[in-house]
C-alpha cells in the first residue's frame, strides 16, 4: 500500500514539473510575440489613419465629382498610396500578426479546458489544477 502511494506521488511530481515547464514555455512564446504584435499594431494604426485622412480629403474635394474615378485617384496620391499599402498589408497577413498572442492564448485556453485547467491573459499561469 505504501509503495502505491509513492508511485502516485512520483507521477504527481512529474505531472507538476511538466505543467511548470509548459507554463514557462507558454509565457516565453507570448512574451516573444508581444513586441512584434505591438509594432504591427502601430503600423496598422498609422496606415489606417493615413487612409482615413486621405479618404476625407478625397471625398471633400469638389473636383472629385467632376473628373473620372482614375483621374480623381491620380489627383490624390496620398490616399491612393496609403490605400494600396493598407490592402497590401492585409494581403500579407498583418491581421494575423496583430492578434497572434491573443490567438495563441485562446487556443491554449481551449485545450486546457479539456483538462479542467485555465490560464489568464496577464500572466499565463495555470490555474485550478486537479491531480485526481
Amino acid at each position: 500500500m505504501q509503495m502505491g502511494a509513492f508511485v502516485l506521488d512520483k507521477h504527481r511530481f512529474y505531472f507538476i514539473i511538466d505543467l511548470k515547464a509548459f507554463e514557462r514555455r507558454l509565457t516565453e512564446v507570448i512574451d516573444k510575440l508581444q513586441p512584434t504584435a505591438r509594432l504591427w499594431r502601430m503600423v496598422l494604426i498609422v496606415i489606417s489613419v493615413c487612409t482615413a485622412v486621405g479618404a476625407w480629403t478625397w471625398l471633400w474635394d469638389p473636383t472629385t465629382t467632376k473628373v473620372s474615378f482614375s483621374q480623381s485617384l491620380m489627383n490624390h496620391p496620398f490616399f491612393t498610396i496609403s490605400c494600396i499599402i493598407l490592402v497590401m498589408l492585409f494581403l500579407c497577413g498583418i491581421h494575423k500578426r496583430v492578434v497572434a498572442p491573443s490567438l495563441i492564448a485562446s487556443r491554449c485556453r481551449q485545450v486546457l479546458a479539456d483538462f479542467n485547467m485555465s490560464c489568464d491573459d496577464v500572466s499565463f499561469y495555470l490555474k485550478s489544477i486537479s491531480c485526481t
